[in-house]
C-alpha cells in the first residue's frame, strides 16, 4: 500500500445528478506524481506509515472496547464575499451529515445491498463543534477568512490552522486548483500546519451551495484523514487494475465511477459500490473492517490522532459536553451591493457577522440616507460625490464588536469635473485619488508604484503574479466634458510582459456617458499584442525602454459632456502590467504619429519575404527593429526618414520558424507589431 496525499475530484464521488456532471469530465487528482515529491523530500512519511501499519495489524488482533471517539472539528471559511462563503447552518447540516454516516444513522442505509448490510459499520466516531479556541475564546467552530486564495484552493489557503493535535482543520474554498472537490493527508505525513482537509464550498453540507449527493465527498475525505485508502488501492484512477484496500471485508475491486450494483469484475463477486472510499454516486456504508482500521488511527501515537478525543482535549475545546449551548460575542462584517455609485442612487449593505447570533446591530453611514440603521440588510443613498465611511456594530447579550471601512463607498459624480482635456502622470503619489479610484473591492488590486514610471517615478500597476485567473480588476477615472476638445482621443502609456507566449491577459479601455451604468470598450489587446517587451519569468519592472504610447480615439463620444473612463485587466496567468501619463485632449497630432495601422505587415505568416507597408499621416525620422521572443534584438532593418507610404521588403530565410516583432519607433514613441516565421 502506499502512503498518499489524496485529492477527491470534484465529480467522482456520489454525484446523483448527471447532466450536471457527465461521465465525460470526471476528474481525477495527480496524487502519484505529488507524492513521488513527498517521498523523496521527506523520508520520515515514509517510516511513519510503515510504523502506523504494523499497530494498525496489532490493534486489529487486539480488538477495541470503547464505544464513541469525539473529533472536535473547526471550519476556516476561505472566501472573498462571493457564495462560497458559506452559512453557518449550512456547516452545522454537513456536520449532521458526517455523523449519521459515521454512525450508520443515515437513512438510505435500507438502501445498502443485501450482501453488505451485514458489514454495515456503526464506527463511533463523533464530530462536534469546537466552542473554545485555541486562545481560549469563544467560537462556534467556524471562522470566515477573507482571502482571494479561495480562487485557487491548495496548501497556500489553509490560513490559521489550528493546533492539529486539538482540533481536525477543514478549509473551505471556491476552487481547487487541481480540480477536485477536496483532499487531505494520511495520518503522520503532514506538516502540523497543513494537516487537515480542504474541500469545495459546494461539496459541504446539503443545503445553501451544497447538495446531499455532493454533501458525502467530506465523508469521504475524513476516510482518507483516517488512514482509509480507496477500495481499489492507493491510486487516484479506478477502472485501471483491480486492486486491495488492506481491509479484509471490502472485496477487491478495480473502483466505479457509476453506480452498479450488481457490478463484478475482479474475482467474481459482488463488489462493494456503495462504500464511501468509492468513487459511484452511490455510497452509503463504512465497512467493519473499515472501522477497525479508523479506529486504529485514532489510537496511534504516529498518526497523530489520538490525542483529540482524549478528555483533557475534549474539555479545552469546549466538546465535552454536547448538550451545553454556549453563545459567543459576535465578529461582525458586511458586504457591500457596489463599491462605486452614481449621485442619487442606492447601495445594498447586508450584515454578515459571525462566530455568534447578532441579537442587535447599528450601522452607521455618515452622509448617507438609510433605509434602516437597525435591519439586516439596509439600503443606503447618497446624493453628493466622495469618498464614504461605513461602520457596523453587532452584538448580543455577551458583548459587542464593529467593523469600520473608511472610504469604502465611492459617489461619482454625473456631471464633468474636466472641461479642456485631462492629464494624469501619479507623480502626486495618492492612489485611490479624487480622480482615479479601482473597481475591484478583492484583496488584489491595482496600486501605486513608485520608483517607476514612464515619464516620471510613480505609475499605476497591478501585481498579475498573484491575481485570479479569469477575473476582471478595473480602475474608473474622472467625468470629462469633450465637446469642446480639438484633439479628441485618450493616450496612455503601458508596459506589460507575458511569462509565456500562450499567456493572454487582457487590458481594455472603456467609455461610460451616463456615470458607469453601461460601458463601452474603445480600445483592448491581449497576450502578445499587449506586451511591450520580452518574455519574463520573474516579476517583471519595465525600464524606462519597455513601454509603448497607445492612442484611443474617442470621436464616437465626441458629443459627450460627462464622458467617463475606465481600465480594466483581465488576468490569465501572465505577468504584470503599469500604466502611466494618461491624457485626454492634451496632445497634438505632430506628438506622436503611431498607432496600430501605422503599418501593415503580409504575408504573416510569412516563409521567405515580408512586406512592410506604411501608413503615415506624413513623413517621420524613425527606426524599424527586428526583435525575437526573448527580447533580444536581431537586426535593425532600418534608420532614417520614413515616408508615409514607404514600402519595405524583409528578406526571413536566415531566421528559424518563431514568433518574432517589429518595433516601429519615432520621436520617443514605440509601436510594437508581432509576425510568425514558418
Amino acid at each position: 500500500m502506499k502512503f498518499l496525499l489524496l485529492s477527491f475530484s470534484v465529480f467522482l464521488l456520489l454525484i446523483q445528478t448527471p447532466f450536471l456532471f457527465a461521465q465525460d469530465t470526471l476528474k481525477h487528482c495527480g496524487t502519484d506524481e505529488f507524492m513521488k515529491s513527498v517521498y523523496e523530500n521527506n523520508p520520515k512519511a515514509v517510516f511513519n506509515h510503515q510504523l502506523l501499519e504494523q499497530f494498525t495489524q496489532q490493534f486489529q488482533q487486539s480488538g477495541n472496547t470503547r464505544q464513541v471517539y469525539v473529533i472536535p472539528i473547526v471550519f476556516h471559511i476561505i472566501h472573498n464575499y462571493g457564495y462560497e462563503n458559506i452559512s453557518d447552518w449550512q456547516v452545522k447540516d454537513a456536520v449532521r451529515i458526517l455523523n449519521e454516516d459515521f454512525n450508520k444513522q443515515n437513512a438510505d442505509t435500507i438502501e445498502i445491498v443485501n450482501q453488505f448490510k451485514p458489514i454495515a459499520a456503526i464506527c463511533g466516531v463523533e464530530f462536534r463543534l469546537a466552542t473554545i479556541a485555541p486562545d481560549g475564546s469563544c467560537t462556534n467552530g467556524i471562522e470566515h477568512i477573507q482571502s482571494s486564495t479561495t480562487y485557487s484552493g491548495g496548501e497556500q489557503s489553509k490560513l490559521n490552522p489550528w493546533p492539529n493535535e486539538n482540533y481536525l482543520n477543514i478549509w473551505v474554498v471556491r476552487e481547487i486548483a487541481s480540480g477536485a472537490a477536496g483532499y487531505t493527508y494520511y495520518p503522520g505525513s503532514a506538516d502540523p500546519d497543513k494537516d487537515g482537509i480542504i474541500i469545495l464550498s459546494s461539496y459541504v453540507g446539503s443545503i445553501g451551495t451544497g447538495d446531499y449527493n455532493r454533501a458525502r465527498a467530506l465523508t469521504h475525505e475524513i476516510g482518507h484523514w483516517i488512514n482509509l485508502k480507496h477500495t481499489w488501492g492507493s491510486t487516484n484512477s479506478p477502472g485501471v487494475a483491480c486492486g486491495d484496500d488492506s481491509v479484509n471485508d471490502t472485496p477487491e475491486t478495480e473502483g466505479w465511477t457509476s453506480c452498479n450494483l450488481n457490478g463484478s469484475i475482479c474475482n467474481g463477486v459482488i463488489e462493494n459500490v456503495q462504500n464511501y472510499m468509492e468513487y459511484a454516486y452511490c455510497s452509503r456504508m463504512f465497512s467493519e473492517g473499515q472501522k477497525v482500521r479508523m479506529l486504529a488511527a485514532l489510537n496511534s501515537s504516529i498518526s497523530g490522532r489520538n490525542n483529540l478525543w482524549s478528555s483533557s482535549n475534549l474539555i479545552a475545546t469546549g466538546t465535552a459536553n454536547p448538550a451545553l449551548q454556549i453563545m459567543c460575542t459576535p465578529i461582525a462584517d458586511f458586504i457591500s451591493s457596489s463599491i462605486n455609485i452614481c449621485v442619487g442612487d442606492q447601495i445594498t449593505l447586508t450584515d454578515k457577522s459571525w462566530n455568534g447570533k447578532v441579537l442587535y446591530r447599528y450601522w452607521d453611514v455618515p452622509g448617507g440616507i438609510a433605509s434602516s440603521l437597525a435591519d439586516s440588510v439596509t439600503t443606503v443613498t447618497y446624493n453628493t460625490p466622495g469618498f464614504y465611511s461605513v461602520k457596523l456594530h453587532a452584538g448580543n447579550n455577551t458583548g459587542s464588536n464593529f467593523i469600520e471601512r473608511t472610504s469604502y463607498i465611492h459617489i461619482l459624480s454625473d456631471t464633468a469635473k474636466y472641461y479642456s482635456g485631462f492629464s494624469e502622470n501619479f507623480e502626486n503619489g495618492v492612489f485611490p485619488s479624487p480622480d482615479f479610484v479601482p473597481d475591484y473591492s478583492g484583496e488584489i488590486d491595482w496600486f501605486l508604484k513608485t520608483t517607476v514610471g514612464y515619464s516620471g517615478n510613480h505609475c499605476l500597476a497591478f501585481n498579475n503574479f498573484f491575481a485570479t485567473t479569469g477575473r476582471i480588476y478595473g480602475v474608473i477615472g474622472p467625468t470629462i466634458d469633450v465637446t469642446s476638445l480639438t484633439n479628441k482621443k485618450l493616450t496612455f502609456h503601458v508596459a506589460y510582459s507575458q511569462k509565456t507566449v500562450d499567456d493572454n491577459d487582457r487590458l481594455r479601455v472603456l467609455v461610460s456617458e451616463n456615470c458607469g451604468k453601461t460601458w463601452i470598450p474603445r480600445y483592448g489587446k491581449s497576450g502578445s499584442f499587449l506586451a511591450t517587451t520580452s518574455l519574463h519569468q520573474n516579476n517583471f519592472v519595465p525600464n524606462s525602454s519597455e513601454w509603448r504610447m497607445e492612442t484611443v480615439y474617442l470621436t464616437p463620444n465626441a458629443n459627450s459632456t460627462n464622458l467617463r473612463i475606465k481600465f480594466d485587466f483581465q488576468s490569465e496567468g501572465g505577468n504584470n502590467v503599469y500604466i502611466d501619463d494618461i491624457n485626454i485632449g492634451g496632445y497634438s497630432a505632430t506628438d506622436n504619429l503611431l498607432n496600430e495601422n501605422s503599418i501593415q505587415i503580409y504575408p504573416n505568416p510569412a516563409s521567405d519575404k515580408l512586406t512592410i507597408l506604411f501608413n503615415l499621416p506624413s513623413a517621420i525620422d524613425g527606426s524599424i527593429k527586428l526583435y525575437d521572443l526573448t527580447g533580444r534584438m536581431i537586426n535593425e532593418i532600418y534608420s532614417g526618414k520614413i515616408l508615409s507610404n514607404y514600402n519595405y521588403t524583409y528578406d526571413l530565410k536566415n531566421l528559424s520558424p518563431q514568433v518574432y516583432f517589429i518595433q516601429l519607433e519615432s520621436n520617443g514613441f514605440k509601436q510594437l507589431y508581432r509576425f510568425v516565421k514558418i
